[in-house]
This record gives structure tokens, C-alpha cells and sequence, in this order.
């Protein structure tokens, strides 16, 4: 199964899509768990996003604990 589809709308805004084609609407701030340990959390901690913005590398950033992340050191679990 393919992992759901992130598409960045704001810096409060993101739409989730999963491999049926539904799409979900998350606000900040929303919860997410760590893959990785980092100076601010530890891995499989559960950490708050604060606000998303893009990234050219990167795609897009999370704000966490004031200060910015790359999404993918994070499992973002939405079931729909």
C-alpha cells in the first residue's frame, strides 16, 4: 500500500490524500511521532507541529519546539 499523498496549502493547512483518493484536511497544530532522535525529542516521541512551510529541498518543514524540521523524520499517522 502506498503511503498517503501531503499537499502544503498554508502555514496552518494540510491536505492529506490516501491511496483510495480521499482526501483529509489537517490544521495546525496537529501531533506527530518523531523517527529520530533529534537535541529537542527523542525517537518515538510524540512531538506538536506548530505550523508547515515549503522547503525546496526538503519539500516541506515542520515547526516543532520553535524550531524547523524536515517532514520526513516524522510518521504522520491520519486513517481515513
Amino acid at each position: 500500500m502506498d503511503p498517503p499523498k501531503i499537499n502544503f496549502i498554508n502555514k496552518n493547512t494540510l491536505f492529506v490524500i490516501n491511496h483510495k483518493g480521499k482526501i483529509r484536511q489537517l490544521f495546525t497544530p496537529f501531533n506527530v511521532q518523531a523517527l529520530q532522535n533529534t537535541e529537542h525529542f527523542k525517537e518515538n516521541s510524540w512531538v506538536v507541529v506548530e505550523e508547515i512551510i515549503q522547503h525546496p529541498q526538503h519539500i516541506l518543514l515542520y515547526r516543532v519546539i520553535n524550531n524547523w524540521w524536515p517532514y520526513f523524520i516524522f510518521k504522520l499517522d491520519v486513517r481515513f
